[in-house]
């Protein structure tokens, strides 16, 4: 058997490393790694991250965009000008800036180089990436209106006299919500035609788009439902008697706060069945989904901690005096601002490779003892 070729002096040596570095301090729990990226004088906020790339707004005078790639940090900006509320997908980076005139502007970094997507006289908002796709609105002084950008050419998807805005995009799945007169509606763009996906006299808001699958909250005439399509069928996944808000979709996964009537807890549909992740008497708020991972933080009265559930169990990434606060995930990184007691800085936490257990060291080594006897 291989394991015989080991010595055991030699196990010996990987269980004392192990040890050393199971109880190395950290303010990591268990089984995690926590970075902080950034450690300055100034305000470090908006995290997004996409794999190991991470990117954030930092105000050294005005706000400026960076980007850490795993295991370094670019300034993509630097000018007298704001940049703020970067997005990342794979290298590629989106973001606004208060470019020449002061009205603000759509950028795209490519991992190398960087484009000014927009050159016009109103506001571009809210940029959404998805790969070298992006998606954003802009109010041209008659209305709110969408704009698709496939990697090489702007289309404007919307052309009318009311406001359409709140865009999100998964590939060149686009989708919206458009007020419409009455109420607000939820709109999809799949890169040719747009289909509206709800069609009523309530308002439905905050769309968010994984593939083919939409979900939303709805006004029910009481309060705010969470609801998925899914591509051909609308699901209403809760009804009660109180708010539920802010979902957001990875798949067939959703996630989203509800208010039970004492504080907000987090739910999570796994494309069957729906599961309560907390149930305590605080509120924990703006989950974020990756496959069957979900993170949020949570506001106990004093501070504000995070949170990650892997599928499975729950566990407390942070646990401080401190604000830690709307953290994101792709996959199982995670990033989030906190408060280190000056200013604000970005956060990455990540799983740590897994290693053989110290009990399964002994034994092993145990075991090779009694073998060489």
């Amino acid at each position: 058997m291989a394991v015989q070729h080991f010595s055991t002096h030699a196990l010996a040596v990987i269980i004392c490393a192990l040890m050393g570095l199971s109880w190395t301090a950290s303010a990591a729990p268990p089984g995690w790694a926590i970075t902080q990226l950034t450690d300055n004088s100034y305000t470090d906020t908006n995290p997004e991250v996409s794999g190991s790339n991470a990117v954030w707004q930092g105000n050294d005078g005005d706000w400026e965009v960076f980007l850490y790639n795993g295991s370094t940090t670019t300034q993509l900006t630097d000018n007298s000008y704001a940049d703020a509320t970067p997005q990342v997908s794979g290298s590629n980076v989106v973001w606004i800036g208060a470019a020449g005139g002061g009205d603000y502007e759509v950028f795209l970094y490519n991992g190398s180089t960087t484009t000014q997507l927009t050159e016009n006289g109103y506001n571009d908002s809210s940029p959404r990436l998805s790969g070298s796709n992006a998606v954003w609105y802009a109010d041209d002084g008659t209305g709110k209106e969408i704009f698709f950008y496939n990697g090489s050419a702007t289309t404007q998807v919307t052309d009318n006299s009311v406001d359409d805005w709140c865009p999100e995009i998964s590939g060149s799945n686009v989708v919206w919500q458009g007020y419409h007169g009455d109420d607000t509606d939820i709109f999809l763009y799949d890169g040719d035609t747009t289909t509206q996906v709800t069609t009523n006299g309530v308002t439905d808001r905050l769309p968010q788009i994984s593939g083919s699958n939409v979900v939303w909250q709805g006004w029910d005439g009481t309060d705010y439902e969470i609801f998925l399509w899914n591509g051909t069928t609308t699901i209403q996944l809760s009804n009660n008697g109180f708010t539920d808000s802010n979902p957001q979709v990875s798949g067939s996964n959703v996630v989203w706060e509800s208010h039970d009537g004492n504080d907000t807890e987090i739910l999570f549909f796994d494309g069957t069945a729906v599961t309560q992740l907390t149930d305590n008497t605080v509120n924990d708020r703006l989950p974020e989904v990756d496959g069957s991972n979900v993170v949020w933080y949570a506001d106990d009265g004093n501070d504000t901690e995070i949170f990650f559930f892997d599928g499975r169990t729950v566990t407390q990434l942070t646990n401080n005096a401190t604000d830690d606060l709307y953290p994101k995930i792709s996959g199982s990184t995670v990033v989030w601002y906190g408060w280190d007691g000056n200013d604000y800085e970005i956060y990455m936490a990540v799983p740590e490779p897994a290693t053989l257990s110290l009990v399964a060291l002994g034994g092993l080594a145990l075991l090779l003892r009694r073998r060489r006897a």
